[in-house]
């Protein structure tokens, strides 16, 4: 079975992408190795797997990372004639097969790397200007007793 599985994906490697006007005339492993170079991408860091669904058809599955995320593609390949053809089954196998490759499958954002400094002191506590000063509230507001929120007296003694 995983022996089958390899081989189909393998063999769907050599098919050609079903595009809006046709069949491409690259190899899918052409197409892909393409549109992963041209977003900055090792081809090599690839993996292909393969099975059949339950009408008897091959999926394959393309998986890849780009920067801390993995991705997948899926496309259902039809062995045939001068290997066949893949048509791509979601939106990121519609990705790497679109013979237009400005647009990027997924934007990925530069990872920070952590820079490991020498522990620094402390800072003395900033002082409040006097215009802060003024405005803060200077302690906790006073809690009304029970009785004052009861019988509506204003704190104070006001009535």
């Amino acid at each position: 079975m995983l022996l089958e599985r390899s081989r189909a994906a393998e063999l769907a490697t050599a098919a050609h992408p079903v595009l809006a006007d046709g069949p491409a005339v690259l190899t899918l492993l052409e197409t892909v190795t393409t549109a992963l170079i041209a977003r900055g991408l090792d081809p090599d860091a690839t993996s292909w797997d393969a099975w059949r669904n339950e009408d008897g058809r091959w999926t394959v599955q393309l998986a890849w990372k780009a920067g801390l995320s993995d991705n997948v593609a899926h496309f259902r390949f039809t062995p045939g004639a001068h290997g066949g053809t893949v048509t791509a089954f979601d939106d990121a196998a519609c990705g790497l097969i679109d013979p237009d490759f400005a647009r990027p499958l997924r934007p990925v954002a530069p990872v920070a790397t952590a820079r490991l400094r020498e522990p620094e002191p402390p800072a003395e506590p900033e002082q409040p200007s006097r215009a802060e000063a003024c405005t803060r509230p200077k302690g906790k507001p006073p809690v009304p007793a029970w009785e004052d929120v009861l019988l509506g007296v204003r704190s104070g003694g006001q009535r």
